[in-house]
């Protein structure tokens, strides 16, 4: 039975706790009741000591509050798949996950069973790797201007209506190693300048507050973008679609995100933005 709640996945290991307590936050500032997942193959399942699990569950989330209640799940099956189907089942209004491991600060891969989540799951994923200090009070959106970013960034903004929006997009000039004259790179600039200001006003026109959003034009590519989107607040929540038509996609489900994992320090919320291209 669909129950919109907030879900996060642990193993039970380190890595984990983080997503749990900022699963603890969102559940808590937004209403949400709190499902928290943890997957059980076949032989587990038949020999699972349930007591037990609960009460490493409880370790788990300990002595964090919410709003609504928090339901412990265990679902059957491979760890990915089942928290795919648990998502989808309970129709959760967000999936929280940790990212696959960690070695030091900044050296962040994504592992397997993460990317089969962002890859298979409508839920949105907020991947998160940093403590949490408080509610997200900034969202950096990487935009390639494109109906997917688009749905992306007005999603995240009606996830999290406090948050303040800093939209960032990525250009360079074509051919570059021949054009050298600085008017070209002149023309780009008035050229993307209308189109971020024609893609903000389409914004806004779906979701009025983002009138109030800032916007910045990044030459480079888009972890540059990202990373300079940071610069005004480094915990802020970076936002891409999972989907688009140029770099932004490569960024949300490619080979990029294991490099926006590694360089970029930031929790990271994925859309699904299959609805915006039809």
């Amino acid at each position: 039975m669909p129950d919109n709640c907030i879900a996060v996945a642990t193993d039970f290991s380190a890595r984990a706790d983080r997503a749990i307590d900022r699963a603890l936050q969102i559940s808590k500032s937004q209403d949400h009741k709190l499902c928290v997942l943890h997957a059980l193959d076949v032989i587990d399942a038949d020999k699972a000591d349930w007591s037990e699990l609960d009460r490493k569950m409880r370790a788990t989330v300990g002595s964090g509050e919410t709003a609504g209640e928090i339901e412990f799940v265990y679902p059957e099956g491979s760890a990915p798949k089942a928290i795919c189907r648990v998502s989808e089942e309970r129709d959760a209004a967000m999936l929280l996950v940790g990212p696959a491991r960690y070695n030091s600060l900044g050296d962040y891969f994504l592992g397997t069973a993460v990317d089969y989540v962002l890859r298979n799951t409508t839920r949105p994923v907020l991947v998160v790797k940093n403590r949490v200090r408080g509610a997200y009070e900034n969202i950096v959106a990487g935009t390639d201007f494109s109906e997917a970013s688009a749905y992306a960034i007005v999603k995240a903004a009606r996830m999290f209506p406090n948050a303040k929006l800093h939209i960032v997009h990525a250009w360079h000039v074509p051919f570059e190693g021949w054009n050298k004259d600085a008017y070209v790179a002149d023309e780009m600039v008035e050229g993307e300048t209308g189109k971020m200001n024609a893609f903000l006003e389409k914004l806004t026109a779906e979701e009025p507050r983002l009138s109030e959003a800032t916007t910045q034009l990044v030459r480079g590519n888009p972890i540059q973008a990202i990373r300079d989107g940071l610069g005004r607040d480094p915990n802020a929540l970076v936002v891409l679609g999972s989907h688009g038509s140029s770099g932004w996609r490569q960024a949300a489900i490619g080979s990029v995100t294991s490099d926006l994992l590694r360089f970029v320090e930031a929790d990271m919320l994925v859309v699904n933005t299959k609805r915006a291209e039809g």
